[in-house]
Parts: C-alpha cells; structure tokens; sequence
C-alpha cells in the first residue's frame, strides 16, 4: 500500500511540474518594423502597430506601458472624465482638435503652451486625425475620430521616428 502511495504522489508531483511549466516567447526583433498581424486594439476601437521588440507589457486603468531595453512605449486613451478634470467640458476629440488647430479658451491655450516642440499634423488615411511633437525624449502622438469617445495619447521614449511614422500609416478604426 505504501508503495502505491508513493507512486501516485510522484505522478502527482509529475503533473503539477509539467502544469507550471512555461514557454519563454522570444520577442526579439525591430521597434520600428511592423508586419501584418501585429497589432494592438486600444479599448476596442483603434488598431495601432505593435511594437515586435519588448521585455514587458503593463496594463493600467488608462493605459498600457511597452518597455524594451532601447525605449519605451506608453499609450493612454483620454475619455470624457480626464477632459474634465483638465477643466473643459468639451468632448475628448472636440478639446484636443481645437487645442491643436485654435486654442479659444485659457485651458487649452496653457495645454498647448506645456508641449515642448511644434505640432505637426501629417495627412491622415482613413478617419482618424494624428498630431505629433518632439517631447524631449522621444515622440509623442495623438490620434483622435470624430466617432470615438475618447482620444489615444502615444508617448514613444527613445528612438520613435520610425514608430510614430508606423502609427501613423498603419493605425485604423475597428
């Protein structure tokens, strides 16, 4: 009987092994570089490319952080609450189109004035608005919709060009 105890407390502690056994995924390759397939769905509606290359993704209430050991990629979405408590009562896209095109009032005038490069906007494909700066460290982007309820802020620490130009191509509504 004991005997038989014992084997099956080894092929227990057999399965249990073999159950917390992991696989490491190699997550090497190009910041910059996006192939088909790659990419990442904030909050349901904006497709944007996925970085290849990263050691860790965290997921926070309003945003996610991408960290590899060349840069770091942060993306917020920005609803109707955060606009708010900045002190508009303008919707997300209406604030930030007008921060970026004609600040009227003194909150979106002190927004423009706390960025630290000009706004560039490129042409944008489809229905989606990008306005992009220098922030010192890297890149930052916003990408705003008429149809959307919120507004994707993108901060690229590091070597972004290539990312932000990625974004810009190949980000779309869902």
């Amino acid at each position: 009987m004991k005997v038989a105890e014992n084997i099956i407390a080894l092929l227990l502690m057999l399965v249990t092994i073999q159950a917390c056994q992991t696989n490491n995924v190699n997550h090497k390759g190009s910041a910059g570089h996006v192939s088909s397939g790659e990419e990442l769905i904030l909050k349901g509606r904006v497709s944007v490319p996925l970085p290849e290359s990263y050691e860790k993704l965290l997921l926070d209430e309003y945003a996610l952080i991408i960290t590899a050991p060349e840069y770091t990629v942060v993306y917020r979405w920005i609803d109707q609450k955060e606009v708010e408590f900045i002190g508009s009562n303008k919707s997300p896209y209406h604030f930030f189109e007008s921060v970026f095109n004609n600040p009227v009032s003194d909150v979106e005038q002190r927004f423009l004035e706390g960025l630290k490069d000009e706004v560039y906007q490129p042409n944008s494909p489809g229905n989606l608005e990008f306005y992009y700066f220098n922030n010192g460290d890297g890149r930052q982007i916003y990408i705003l919709s008429k149809s959307l309820s919120f507004v994707v802020e993108v901060t690229h620490k590091g070597d972004g060009d290539k990312y932000i130009n990625s974004v810009i191509t190949h980000s779309k509504l869902q």
